[in-house]
């Protein structure tokens, strides 16, 4: 096996276990508090009754449940960055704590669009514009990171990270 490909391979199994890791962490420690919070802030920002973690949008529930804290995006990037051999780990702490402050606050925002789409175009559109408005979330935010690292480490191409 060629050393780039020991490289991601290695690069795989480590971003696998982390992930794993994180993403069981996420369904099996508490979170109620969170998803309660979250619940409550965009119930404030509609006027919509609460109930816990559930929001209600005309007879429909709208369930805040793990998913929705932004936590199992913070894993992945997680994953990613902790995966890797650069930077410095001091360096990763930093990346991850400031990016992760930014995933959550843009998780805030994209609940809040769901929710608002949801009111203003019809109840219907939650599902589609929640799964859409995630894929892009992430991928943005991997492409922060992806940007960032670069400039932090200083490598041109992303198997020098590996």
């Amino acid at each position: 096996m060629q050393e780039e490909q020991k490289k991601t391979l290695m690069f795989l199994v480590k971003f696998g276990v982390i992930f794993s890791v994180l993403h069981f962490l996420v369904w099996t420690v508490p979170t109620e508090f969170l998803q309660k919070w979250i619940a409550g802030i965009q119930a404030g920002f509609f006027g919509l009754t609460i109930q816990n973690n559930l929001l209600f949008i005309e007879a429909q529930k709208i369930l805040i449940n793990p998913s929705c804290t932004g936590l199992i995006s913070i894993s992945i990037l997680a994953a990613i960055i902790f995966s890797l051999r650069k930077p410095e780990i001091k360096q990763k702490i930093q990346i991850f704590i400031g990016a992760s402050i930014v995933m959550f606050l843009l998780n805030l925002l994209r609940i809040y669009f769901v929710l608002w789409i949801g009111l203003e175009f019809g109840i219907q559109w939650i599902d589609l514009v929640h799964e859409i408005s995630w894929m892009t979330t992430a991928v943005f935010i991997i492409g922060l990171w992806y940007y960032f690292t670069k400039k932090i480490t200083k490598v041109k191409e992303f198997n020098e990270l590996l």
